[in-house]
C-alpha cells in the first residue's frame, strides 16, 4: 500500500473549496419548500427513482401519498405496492392507491380508461391538498396525460396550488413540456441497453 502526502498547496486548495462547499450550504438553509420532481424518459428507472423518494420519506417517518394511475392491482405482482402495503401494516404513514385499469393493449376500453383516470386524478388532488402529507407520487401520471385520459389544465393547477410544504413527484415516459417548465427538477432517463431487446422477460425484483 503506497502511502500519499497532500503537499501544501493541495492542502489549501481543498480547504478553500470545503469553505466555498460549507458557505453555498449554509446559505441555501431556509429555503426549503415543496418540490414538484418529475422523472420521464425511455429508459428504465423512472418509478425506481420516485419510489426512493417515497423509502427516504418513509425513514423520516414522513407521510407519503402514492397514486398509481395507469397500472392495474390485478394485472402484475407489483413489487412497489406489496412493499408499501406491508409497511403500512408495519404501521408507517403510507397509502397507495392503485386506481387505473392497465394499459391500453390490456383494457382496450378506452372510455373507461379515461372515468378511471380522472378518479385516480381526484383521490390525488385530495391527498395533495391534506395538509398532512409530505410527498405524493403521481405513478404514470405521463402515460395518461399521452392517452388523452386526462385533461393537462386541472393537473398544471394542482400541481401548482400544492401546500408551501408538500412534494409531489410525477413519474412515465413522454413529459409534456408544460410539466417539465414547473418542475423544480426534472430527470430523463436515456434507454441505453434493455435486457428485454435481448429477448430477456421481465423478472420479479428487477422490472416489478
Amino acid at each position: 500500500m503506497t502511502n500519499q502526502t497532500i503537499t501544501p498547496e493541495e492542502k489549501d486548495r481543498l480547504q478553500k473549496i470545503k469553505a466555498a462547499k460549507d458557505q453555498a450550504r449554509a446559505e441555501r438553509q431556509g429555503n426549503e419548500k415543496g418540490l414538484y420532481l418529475l422523472f420521464t424518459g425511455l429508459g428504465k428507472g423512472k418509478t425506481s427513482g420516485a419510489m426512493n423518494l417515497v423509502y427516504r420519506h418513509l425513514a423520516h417517518d414522513l407521510p407519503v401519498a402514492v397514486v398509481q394511475l395507469v397500472k392495474n392491482d390485478s394485472a402484475y405482482p407489483d413489487g412497489d405496492r406489496i412493499m408499501l402495503e406491508k409497511l403500512k401494516a408495519q404501521g408507517f404513514p403510507v397509502s397507495i392507491d392503485t386506481l387505473g385499469g392497465g394499459f391500453t393493449w390490456e383494457t382496450q376500453d378506452p372510455d373507461q380508461d379515461k372515468r378511471m383516470a380522472e378518479q385516480a386524478w381526484q383521490k390525488a388532488e385530495t391527498l395533495i391538498a391534506d395538509p398532512n402529507i409530505s410527498l405524493v407520487v403521481l405513478d404514470e401520471l405521463h402515460i395518461a396525460l399521452k392517452k388523452a385520459r386526462l385533461d393537462l389544465a386541472p393537473i398544471l393547477a394542482g400541481i401548482q396550488s400544492r401546500p408551501f410544504h408538500c412534494h409531489v413527484a410525477s413519474t412515465g415516459r413522454y413529459a409534456p413540456p408544460e410539466l417539465i417548465e414547473i418542475a423544480d427538477l426534472v430527470t430523463e432517463m436515456t434507454r441505453i441497453k434493455h435486457p428485454i431487446s435481448a429477448g430477456i422477460p421481465a423478472q420479479m425484483g428487477i422490472e416489478y
